[in-house]
């Protein structure tokens, strides 16, 4: 069947042209879309690494009137890390929190991203993006690891424990299996590190690519000139609508501590929202991702509706080979089986120009988002055929088994 269907085509080239034309030229700007919404996809559903559900904020203010002693350890214990530490405790004790963790810089969903350079060999450095954070912060986020866990987390530990994403313990060790081992920081080398696990992949948004991260703990030296942000868990039956205002009402002088006082207090979902309305990644993606959609749409129109009529236009053909003794199916089947040939030589041309453009990285990411890769090709490439042969064969088989129903002699009439 597929011999006698390709001689068919062979013999009426000239008519199937542009309709070869038209399955290229489509077939290359469906790839496009299908690439951008693979993308989309693909990068809502990569996890953060972290857990943000059921995760409150807790931002403190500094009464400015209150001085410490900077110079005198004492005063900065006294005055400023244990009003820090009792913050915490209260805040753990509130009904329904679960636990209850401090840390500061490299939040998800904030640009505010702190970077520093590690070494372990002294020769090379990698630059890493840093979230300083107490003990108990792995149960606050369930951050996800791929082996070890927060030990050795007391600030005047030395080495100090650290947890490290795999990008970075490839890059510092050349394997992502790295527990145990140790390294410092490249500008202050008498901070040392021991690894005492390796997080699974970490971002801070969802169209943030996976990169280079580190959890350290609080060094006395760090927290004495910081303003953590208290993050606490609480319990899914007391996550219910008004608990940010009950909590501040009833917590707010309770935590005017020291030079501390509440300043805010939100959740990470509404975090989360703030930074894609002001950062407008979502608004940007999801005018984009309809436009495709709407643009799919008119492709399937299209293409549906060349095949369709060129299937009407063949109503005669159909009731002569039905005439001559073919039946109903096998009709069917050699109109389906030529529309397939039609549609496998020209998507083999579509198919080298869309590898050539991906060779030549001539494609979209939103925010470079992604790296493109053989495997993302392939995977867009063969749903971009699906597609498009999903809907040649829809438009080619409604009026195929409309003219397959009508008797030979009336189909011959017709003609």
């Amino acid at each position: 069947m597929w011999k006698s269907a390709i001689k068919q085509l062979w013999k009426n080239r000239k008519s199937n042209r542009w309709i070869f034309i038209e399955i290229v030229t489509v077939a290359v700007l469906l790839w496009y879309c299908v690439d951008f919404l693979y993308v989309v996809v693909r990068k809502n559903t990569e996890p953060l690494g972290i857990n943000l559900e059921h995760v409150y904020r807790l931002k403190l203010g500094v009464d400015p009137t209150q001085t410490i002693d900077r110079s005198n350890p004492d005063s900065i214990e006294a005055l400023w890390i244990n009003p820090i530490w009792q913050i915490v405790q209260l805040v753990n004790g509130y009904p329904g929190v679960e636990t209850t963790a401090y840390y500061y810089a490299s939040e998800p969903y904030d640009d505010n991203l702190m970077f520093q350079g590690y070494t372990a060999d002294e020769e090379n450095a990698y630059g890493a993006n840093i979230r300083y954070v107490s003990e108990n912060y792995d149960k606050v986020f369930k951050v996800k690891m791929k082996e070890g866990g927060f030990t050795d987390w007391g600030i005047q530990t030395s080495p100090q424990g650290a947890v490290v994403s795999p990008e970075l313990a490839d890059s510092l060790f050349h394997t992502q299996s790295a527990t145990g081992k140790t390294f410092r920081d490249y500008y202050e080398p008498s901070l040392k590190f021991r690894v005492a696990g390796v997080s699974q992949p970490t971002k801070y948004n969802i169209y943030e690519r996976y990169g280079l991260f580190i959890y350290t703990p609080f060094n006395m030296l760090r927290l004495a000139y910081t303003i953590p942000v208290i993050g606490f868990r609480i319990s899914p039956e007391a996550d219910i609508p008004g608990f940010e205002q009950r909590f501040t009402e009833e917590m707010k002088s309770k935590l005017n501590i020291g030079p501390f006082y509440l300043f805010s207090l939100s959740s990470y979902d509404y975090k989360a929202e703030v930074y894609e309305t002001a950062t407008g990644i979502n608004k940007y993606v999801n005018i984009i991702t309809w436009m495709i959609l709407f643009f799919l749409f008119i492709i399937f129109l299209g293409m549906l509706g060349t095949f369709w009529f060129q299937m009407e236009s063949r109503q005669g053909e159909i009731g002569l080979r039905m005439a001559l003794g073919s039946s109903r199916k096998g009709v069917l089947n050699y109109i389906m089986t030529e529309s397939l040939a039609l549609f496998s030589a020209a998507f083999l041309p579509a198919l080298i120009i869309c590898a050539s453009l991906a060779y030549w990285d001539v494609t979209y990411t939103y925010n470079n988002a992604m790296d493109y890769t053989w495997g993302r090709f392939w995977i867009t490439i063969i749903a971009t055929a699906i597609i498009l042969a999903g809907t040649i064969l829809v438009g080619v088989l409604i009026p195929a088994r409309r003219a397959a129903k009508l008797h030979p002699v009336e189909a011959l009439r017709e003609e």
